[in-house]
């Protein structure tokens, strides 16, 4: 049955977080919705938790992956499944605030806006006593991407609402990587977005903790996806608002990126496969900070 929003969520491992998540999902001051969470081979209880949500509300779906397939895949299966007019993205160790998706839902509807951004937040472990507000947004009725620079930087996604219509219409998925496929599905629906509204509230809170995952990955295999989401998105940013690569992503991901190369030591092989992709998409800039980088001396050595 057709719903208004379809809140989507890979799910792996996540067994201490996984209840709290779903209880600020099924406790919206907005009803209409319907929960996919897509179980990505968890080898914890996630399962048997997903089961009971399942059987207790029918609005939660669940999907089990055979084996574990990454949480873009998860999130593209999640995508493939929904009914709603809207797709809201969370990840299974994160919160929603209670009012979150009528904000957003509510923005979209007045303003006729194919994306609303909502402010977001940071908490410690499960300390929800005090948390700490890191992206802040502006309150602005259906702008465009070339004259918004704040969203120019493409992380986040999880504080975004996004028309469904406009996903499937334009065929947009996360690609296959370990690090790095958001940006890339966010950018994709930047620049796929005819208007695109913001408002203050906070949308999303987000659980600081140690991850040894995701963002935080660190083998070579990590610098790779992250290297190879640098030229989606310079890609996708080219062809559709050049100031948001050059005067945007661009030099913030620059640093990024090698701040993640920095963690490690490489191979020549490994060394030259880092040059090859920094001078393609940085210029020979790229390479002279990456010198310094690797002229430095880090413990271990990259897988």
């Amino acid at each position: 049955m057709k719903t208004e929003v379809s809140i989507v969520i890979p799910v792996f491992n996540k067994a201490d977080y996984l209840a709290d998540c779903l209880d600020s999902v099924l406790g919206q001051t907005f009803r209409d919705f319907e929960v996919i969470c897509v179980d990505d081979a968890s080898e914890d209880d996630c399962a048997t938790i997903l089961q009971d949500y399942e059987k207790r509300d029918h609005r939660v779906k669940v999907i089990s992956n055979r084996k574990n397939l990454g949480p873009a895949e998860s999130r593209n299966k999640g995508i493939e499944a929904a009914n709603g007019n809207f797709l809201r993205f969370l990840d299974a160790d994160d919160l929603l605030p209670e009012n979150s998706t009528e904000v957003l839902f509510s923005r979209a509807v007045k303003d006729d806006a194919d994306l609303v951004r909502g402010s977001l937040a940071l908490f410690r472990g499960n300390d929800l006593s005090a948390y700490q507000q890191v992206i802040s947004v502006p309150d602005k009725t259906r702008t465009q991407l070339p004259a918004e620079e704040t969203l120019w930087i493409p992380w986040w996604h999880t504080s975004y609402l996004i028309s469904a219509k406009m996903v499937r219409r334009n065929h947009l998925r996360y690609p296959k990587l370990v690090r790095g496929e958001d940006p890339v599905f966010l950018a994709s629906v930047l620049v796929s977005a005819a208007y695109i509204s913001l408002v203050e509230d906070i949308v999303y809170l987000y659980r600081k903790y140690k991850k040894d995952s995701g963002s935080a990955g660190s083998t070579m295999k990590h610098v790779v996806d992250t290297l190879r989401h640098a030229a989606m998105t310079k890609r996708l940013f080219m062809d559709h608002c050049p100031d948001c690569w050059q005067h945007g992503y661009g030099p913030y991901l620059l640093d990024d990126v090698l701040g993640l190369v920095g963690r490690f030591k490489y191979s020549s092989d490994q060394k030259r496969i880092i040059d090859i992709e920094l001078k393609n998409i940085w210029g020979e800039d790229a390479l002279t900070a990456r010198k310094e980088i690797f002229d430095q001396d880090p413990v271990h050595y990259s897988d």
